[in-house]
């Protein structure tokens, strides 16, 4: 019973360390640039700049059937699956548009642009650039579903149109840390606007 309540300890002592390590190494992530504009109640205005993005289409809006593929896909172009075999530093977050045409994008590093970025080899990989933009942000915590994108985008939609803003009926999916964290997850549902 010694044993096994000692090897039940170092179990929970490994998972919390681990989770330590995860967190701060998230935190250590180069993080896409953008400036706040306005804090509301339950969500902000943010004003994004034009960012250089590696993006894949995906088969449908489900946020389950395609989060795997999507990362697979792009990863494989950061990793070195390039014209120059060059590793690119990973950035937060990743973005799932949840579109009719859906796609999932990694930012690229402020260091690189068109010209210097290397060509991917899957042919199903872009790199392409995202013009500024201006978005409502609503940021919620732990595992991402598409039960709860769904009621995080109806639940701003609700906000922006009490404050009689326009936007677009269509929203992104911004995921902050990989799927072995377990604590401290930042998401969040972002919707551009029309005419700030």
């Amino acid at each position: 019973m010694k044993y096994l309540l000692l090897s039940v300890f170092m179990l929970i002592a490994i998972l919390v360390i681990s989770q330590i390590v995860v967190t701060n190494s998230t935190e250590k992530t180069n993080a896409v640039p953008y400036r706040v504009i306005s804090k509301m109640d339950g969500f902000e205005i943010r004003k994004y700049p034009e960012l250089i993005v590696a993006k894949t289409r995906l088969n449908s809006g489900s946020y389950k059937s395609n989060s795997s593929d999507g990362f697979r896909k792009i990863a494989s172009y950061i990793f070195g699956g390039n014209s120059s075999n060059q590793q690119i530093s990973m950035t937060s977050p990743v973005q799932m548009e949840m579109t009719e045409n859906s796609s999932m994008s990694f930012f690229m590093p402020l260091e690189f642009d068109l010209n210097n970025l290397p060509i991917p080899d899957r042919k199903d990989v872009i790199i392409t650039t995202e013009p500024e933009k201006m978005v409502a942000v609503i940021e919620f915590p732990g595992f991402a579903n598409d039960e709860m994108l769904n009621q995080k985008f109806e639940e701003l939609k609700k906000m922006l149109t009490l404050k009689n803003f326009r936007f677009e009926d269509s929203y992104s999916y911004l995921g902050y840390n990989p799927p072995y964290q377990m604590v401290n997850r930042r998401n969040e549902i972002i919707i551009e606007l029309i005419e700030f």
